[in-house]
């Protein structure tokens, strides 16, 4: 099996935004979803890799992406 390398922070919030954006998933509907307050989501929504495994296995099901196409390069 080849090492694949993960992809940059800023790869993952572009991602983050365009499968949101595609799927009309609404910030205060993830929020809710993941029992975070607004502000909590806006601050891990700009730095995506502060979630833990656990809330972005969420936050992908939400947006209809697997976790390791969000995450790494192939």
């Amino acid at each position: 099996m080849q090492f694949k390398k993960f992809k940059s922070e800023v790869e993952v919030r572009e991602k983050i935004i365009l499968q949101r954006l595609k799927y009309n998933v609404r910030k205060n509907a993830l929020a809710k979803e993941l029992g975070m307050s607004y502000p909590t989501i806006l601050t891990k929504l700009e730095k995506p890799l502060s979630f833990k495994v656990s809330e972005l296995l969420v936050v992908c099901n939400m947006i209809n992406i697997d976790l390791n196409e969000l995450l790494i390069k192939y």
